[in-house]
């Protein structure tokens, strides 16, 4: 078997750990990331305070209705009990309950404003409590299907690993050397196809001595724009 395809196979295996490993942390960090539904959760607990302060408001509207008609009840009970006779105090008293009943009406408008402001406040808060359960489903859904990834990354991780180490042990300690080398300074590609008669990585056309040396000759070479091993698959 040809060296320029052991480390094209190993360049394969590593570009495969790499991308795993990569996706690995994207998981990890997925799995910690709750921005969603923390902040549906935030907008659900504002829409909660703001929900208790509009019935407080009402029941501070109906509780006001219901004293003035207390108020009014008594004057009125005052009023035509037979106990007051005197014309002056009669007239008062007259006047005092139409006070109360004209304030009745300011009371009762609060009353209807607060109880609306309190039906329109419950609607935008079971609005906002249904986005916060959809996105509870939706994260535990991604959860569920993130688990399931990393568990099946983990299990490739050692497979590709074990796989690796079997075709390393059958290439040269100093092949290895200049591959590793050409990983570092290639980003990551140290063994380019040959398409075309060009080099697949940096486009460099190959003289035909080079590209029948890399056919035949069973040693390593290398792309004379970039450096890169050739490997003609």
């Amino acid at each position: 078997m040809a060296q320029s395809f052991k480390l094209y196979r190993l360049q394969q295996l590593d570009s495969h750990l790499d991308r795993t490993r990569a996706r690995l942390e994207e998981v990890h960090q997925g799995l910690n990331d709750a921005h969603e539904l923390h902040q549906a959760e935030n907008q659900y607990k504002l829409a909660e305070v703001e929900l208790q302060t509009m019935r407080k408001s009402l029941q501070k509207a109906e509780q006001a209705v219901k004293d003035q008609r207390i108020k009014i009840e008594m004057t009125e009970a005052a009023l035509y009990g037979g106990k007051v006779r005197n014309p002056k105090e009669l007239q008062d008293l007259q006047n005092e309950s139409a006070a109360l009943k004209r304030y009745l009406v300011i009371l009762e408008d609060r009353q209807l404003e607060a109880m609306l402001n309190e039906e329109e406040t419950q609607t935008n808060s079971l609005k906002v409590k249904a986005a916060l359960e959809l996105a509870q489903a939706k994260q535990a859904a991604r959860q569920k299907e993130l688990f399931n990834e990393q568990d099946h990354l983990q299990k490739d991780i050692p497979r590709l690993e074990e796989e690796r180490q079997v075709v390393a042990s059958t290439i040269p300690a100093d092949e290895i050397g200049l591959y590793d080398a050409l990983r570092r300074q290639r980003r990551g590609v140290a063994v380019s196809l040959v398409q075309n008669k060009a080099c697949n990585s940096c486009g460099t056309t190959l003289s035909a001595k080079l590209l029948d040396a890399t056919l035949t000759s069973g040693q390593l070479t290398r792309c004379d724009g970039c450096g890169r091993i050739l490997y003609i698959g």
